[in-house]
Order: C-alpha cells, then sequence, then structure tokens
C-alpha cells in the first residue's frame, strides 16, 4: 500500500471514530421595553418602563407559522433581567439562558421556546411581584401587563398550558405565589430556592436586623456591608405599605417590646397572608389545577428560613393531597445554578421541555 493510501485509510478511520459535533443553531436575544400599566403614580417614584429580556429560539425566524411555548423567569431581590441573560461577572459557556437554551436545543434536551425575563428591580431591591400601595402593581404587571406584551408581540401559543413561571429566590416565591393565584395564566411552575415562602429562621424576631432596619435611613442602608436591613424593608414595601410613612412607605412585622422583638399587628399578619405557606387552604383548588408544580432547596442554603420553609410546603401539599415535585439537593443558594452540569440546564428547562403543550411541530422533542 502506498503511503497517500495509507494515509487515505487512517484519515477515513479516524474521522469514524472522532466523537460527533452537534452544530448550534443560535437563538435571539432581545432587549426590549414594557410600558407597565399597572406601575403608574407609585410614591416610591417606579418607572413604569421596564426593560424585558427575550429568547427567541433558532427556528423562530425561519418558521413563520409557527407558535411557540412561553417561559417566564423572575429574578431574585437585587437583581434584574440581566441575572439570566449576562452580566460581567457572568460569562463563559452554559451561563447565561441563551447560551443553556442554545446548547441544549442542540443536544435535544431542551425544546424550543421563548423566554422571557422582566426586570422587576424597585427603587428599594425588588417587587416581590406583590401589589403593593407603594411600589406598584407588580402581580397585576407579571400576569397582565408582560403576558399581554408577549402574546401580542411574538408568536406565543396563547393559552395556560404553554405558559410557564420559574424564578429564583425571590423569584421562586413570585413563581409559586403567582401560580396558586393565577392558574388561567400559568400552568406550569418551578420554585428555586424559593424565599418567604413562610415564618422560619432567619426571617423571624431571631433576626436582630429588624431594629437595624428601623433605625435605617436612605443614607445609612447598604446591602453590600448589611444585607438585611435593605432586603427588610423591600419585602416591607411590598407586603405592609404604608404611603403616609416616606421615607421607606413601609411598616415592620416586628419591634422591641420590653427588651425584645415581638409582632407588631396589623402588619405580622399582612406579611403572613403573602407567604404561601398560608395561602394553600384558600387556594388549593387553584393548586390542583396545575398541570405541574416542582420546587427545590439547597441543603446548605445561607438563607436558613428557605431550606426550612421549602420543606414544610411539600409536607402541607402532600397532607391536602396537592400533586407536587420537591427536590432537596447538595448546594447553597447560588453555586449550583448555572454550568453545563447545573440546575437551570439539567433540571428546570427540561421540566418545562416535558410539561409545557407545544404544538404539533415540537411536541416529538418537547416530550422527550
Amino acid at each position: 500500500m502506498t503511503s497517500y493510501k495509507r494515509l487515505s485509510v487512517a484519515f477515513l478511520v479516524l474521522t469514524f471514530l472522532a466523537p460527533v459535533s452537534v452544530a448550534k443553531a443560535q437563538g435571539e436575544l432581545i432587549l426590549d421595553q414594557v410600558h407597565g400599566e399597572s406601575l403608574k403614580k407609585t410614591v416610591t417614584g417606579e418607572s413604569q418602563k421596564r426593560t424585558v429580556a427575550v429568547y427567541l429560539p433558532p427556528s423562530y425566524g425561519d418558521s413563520p407559522e409557527r407558535r411557540y411555548p412561553v417561559l417566564y423567569l423572575l429574578h431574585g431581590i437585587g437583581g434584574t433581567h440581566q441575572d439570566w441573560v449576562g452580566s460581567g461577572n457572568q460569562s463563559g459557556p452554559w451561563r447565561t439562558i441563551q447560551d443553556v437554551m442554545d446548547r441544549g436545543i442542540a443536544l435535544n434536551s431542551i425544546a424550543e421556546m421563548i423566554v422571557v425575563a422582566p426586570n422587576q428591580m424597585t427603587r428599594g431591591g425588588g417587587s416581590f411581584y406583590t401589589n403593593s400601595k407603594a411600589t406598584g402593581a407588580w402581580e397585576d404587571f407579571t400576569v397582565v401587563d408582560l403576558v399581554n406584551y408577549a402574546d401580542t408581540t411574538y408568536r406565543t401559543l396563547p393559552q395556560s398550558s404553554s405558559r410557564g413561571i420559574a424564578g429564583h429566590s425571590m423569584g421562586g416565591y413570585g413563581a409559586i405565589k403567582i401560580s396558586m393565584k393565577h392558574p388561567e395564566t400559568f400552568q406550569v411552575v418551578y420554585g428555586m430556592n424559593a424565599a418567604l415562602l413562610g415564618w422560619a429562621g432567619d426571617i423571624t424576631a431571631e433576626n436582630t436586623a429588624y431594629i437595624r432596619a428601623a433605625k435605617a435611613t436612605p443614607k445609612t442602608l447598604n446591602p453590600r456591608k448589611d444585607f438585611y436591613p435593605p432586603s427588610i424593608i423591600c419585602v416591607a414595601q411590598a407586603f405592609s405599605p404604608n404611603v403616609e410613612r416616606p421615607p421607606f412607605y413601609m411598616e415592620l412585622p416586628f419591634a422591641v417590646r420590653e427588651g425584645k422583638l415581638q409582632p407588631v399587628e396589623p402588619v405580622h399578619e399582612l406579611w403572613t397572608k403573602n407567604m404561601p405557606l398560608y395561602m394553600l387552604e384558600d387556594h388549593q383548588e387553584n393548586l390542583r389545577s396545575l398541570h405541574a408544580l416542582r420546587f427545590d432547596s439547597g441543603t446548605y442554603d445561607e438563607f436558613s428560613h428557605i431550606v426550612a420553609t421549602n420543606r414544610t410546603l411539600s409536607e402541607r401539599l402532600k397532607e391536602l393531597s396537592i400533586p407536587h415535585t420537591f427536590e432537596e439537593y447538595n448546594g447553597d443558594h447560588r453555586n449550583r445554578l448555572w454550568g453545563k452540569e447545573g440546575r437551570i440546564a439539567t433540571e428546570v428547562l427540561p421540566f418545562f421541555s416535558r410539561q409545557l403543550v407545544f404544538d404539533r411541530e415540537a411536541s416529538s422533542s418537547a416530550r422527550r
């Protein structure tokens, strides 16, 4: 055999044995603005113009007759839509929703869908996706303004069975609470490390940060140095607003009495009524009507109330015979979210790929 023929055979053998690479078709990421009719005339001066990041899957531009399900992604306290689409400290493969979607679609582990990630940061740090007399009607913005925008701007499948809602921390809280109240809008739900589900650990009177929050001024608040006081005020603006009490326009649920922190009523009760654990009885039929409900928590979450209340939520749902999936995993509040083996790529997006209702063309890949 000549040298040329030997080289040719070797090349063919190596080509045959080489791993097959998956071509990655790219989706499109759009940054748009939505006018929040639900957010007008807030005493805290919130902008009605809200940035929304929209991911359109690779086939969107080439399939003008095709419609897609939509996943709404809600960010955590102190965050924005950038938590999902990337920022200066979030780069590399499998580190943004666009990259995870593109790679997952190429590998057939994630189905093609539209992803909508709104910016619901308030001047105080976050909306908690709750209607507030101080900061605006953020629940209405999510359920009405945002969904109407997506359904009238893009080729969506405009029915609840084709709408999913998910979020992390404050966003996980928002996803669970909004789906409890609005199954007619969202039918598939995933809460990641959901916060403020109920009273426990670091959000009870055991946390002396409520004292620092009561003494705080706009100049002294610094979440980088002391996370809890601004976060407590942020929650209070959502759960117990008071438009007659500047500069923060809120009431706190605990105050020092007889030398220790004790509940203040009716403020403490207002917080309780906004926590999903105590909303279950009134919304159990709504929860039963959901197509799929899932939530998770890292065992070592640094916010002690999160894993405790997620466990309790699962226990209460079992008692009420409400279908759901809860997973407690080896991780903390953020360390297992991103990356090729991260939960967004391996759990969250595949879950929606299986559970959302897709059009006929996409149904085969969606149910894998």
